[in-house]
């Protein structure tokens, strides 16, 4: 299976670059008023971001507007090669972290650390520097896992979520004796763009052959109590079949759902848990996955200075954080400077409890190359069609991380 994306999908990536081609050209008509261009892997955002740049613009009239370009998680990468491609860079971008933001250096400005060395906590400012030198913000921290709707369970006398596989299994089983669908899939985007986390989460937990398995033995799982189609389900059915309750599990879903929540499910926030996906049977070894959303200001941005004053805002002003967490239901970066629960949303609540805890674990998207990413992405679709056995799959994967380490090794 060679990785593309659909003609639908690429044509949209297009008409999305070039609709912030034309916000540009209305900049350099009105000279006195500038517009800032966003782009950002959030695509849950679109209900709220309009409502974020007018806290904004109330106090900085030489914006005139605030351009976002939200777009689906599985996409973001190809639409900023699309921009780059077409030189036409939005000022505000999310390259990633580490070793993914180190890709995209030459076309980052490096940024005042003195902005935020104090307003946001040490270890997460670190991931987004290159040496000393700071070219990506955080601003708010997503989990990764199942989504468990606690109404469903409470009703058969589960009071807890599964913490190991076999836990998982058992409750599969029991909710399908009993009639409930398990497990919502939704493959379609992982087959179509081969960005899925999940397909990495074991070069973060363990990243040996036991755990390169075990996620094979997980996506049995699914498979086998999951809904018919889960191989051409996209994420929005998938959600939706979860918001009506249809399905008492939404699968390799994050924290990011909660504004879609509040806007068009509200009575679900407070039923919904997150938990990891598990692979071991070892609950301790079973960690919440963790990303945080860093964003970094384009070299070729006309509005350099403009665009770090606001990225500067929304990482670590009182404003935005109360906005993002309260009205968005998000877990921000500059409110882990307190282990305050206050004004957060029930998931969110949970996500900084679980990182307090120790029960999480940094994704290990901004560990490897997206070259790397996607061939391991690749494999493991070849696995969910039936292309390839198990044994195959993971003995291709151990070679490729191997080679991938001595690589780094004679580089250094």
């Amino acid at each position: 299976m060679k990785r593309k994306i659909g003609i639908w999908m690429l044509a949209l990536i297009l008409a999305m670059s070039a609709g912030c081609g034309k916000e540009e050209i209305k900049s350099e008509e009105n000279p006195e008023g500038i517009v800032l261009t966003v782009s950002l892997p959030e695509a849950e955002w679109n209900e709220y971001a309009e409502g974020l740049a007018q806290l904004y613009l109330k106090s900085h009239p030489e914006i005139e507007k605030i351009d976002w370009n939200l777009v689906d998680r599985s996409m973001y990468s190809d639409l900023l090669k699309v921009n780059l491609a077409s030189q036409n860079m939005p000022d505000i971008i999310s390259t990633g972290y580490q070793t993914s933001m180190e890709v995209w250096q030459d076309h980052l400005v490096e940024l005042d650390e003195s902005a935020v060395k104090n307003r946001l906590p040490d270890q997460y400012l670190a991931q987004g520097k290159i040496g000393d030198k700071l070219y990506s913000v955080p601003v708010i921290i997503e989990g990764e896992g199942i989504l468990y709707n606690m109404g469903i369970l409470k009703q058969q006398g589960i009071n807890k979520i599964p913490l190991t596989q076999g836990e998982l299994e058992a409750l599969c089983r029991e909710l399908d004796e009993a009639e409930i669908k398990p497990i919502m899939n939704h493959y379609k985007e992982a087959l179509l763009t081969m960005t899925s986390h999940l397909f990495l989460l074991p070069a973060a937990a363990g990243n040996d052959a036991e755990t390169w398995y075990a996620l094979a033995d997980f996506l049995d799982l699914t498979l086998e109590y999951g809904n018919r189609n889960s191989l051409t389900t996209g994420k929005d059915t998938a959600r939706d079949y979860f918001f009506i309750e249809r399905y008492a599990m939404l699968n390799n879903e994050g924290t990011w759902l909660t504004p879609v929540m509040r806007r068009s499910a509200a009575k679900m926030e407070e039923k919904v848990t997150i938990g990891p996906i598990p692979l071991y049977e070892e609950a301790e070894r079973n960690k919440l996955t963790v990303q945080p959303l860093s964003l970094s200001v384009t070299k070729s941005s006309p509005h350099q200075k403009e665009a770090e004053e606001f990225l500067v805002w929304l990482a670590s002003s009182e404003e935005a954080r109360k906005f993002l967490e309260e009205t968005m239901g998000c877990l921000t970066v500059s409110g882990m400077q307190e282990k305050s629960f206050e004004g957060l949303s029930p998931i969110a609540a949970e996500l900084k409890e679980a990182i307090f805890a120790g029960r999480t674990v940094c994704g290990a998207l901004g560990n490897l190359p997206e070259e790397e990413q996607l061939k391991i992405a690749e494999l493991w679709s070849h696995y969910l069609t039936g292309e390839l056995d198990r044994e195959t799959v993971v003995e291709r994967i151990c070679s490729l991380w191997n080679d991938y380490i001595g690589q780094q090794q004679g580089g250094s």
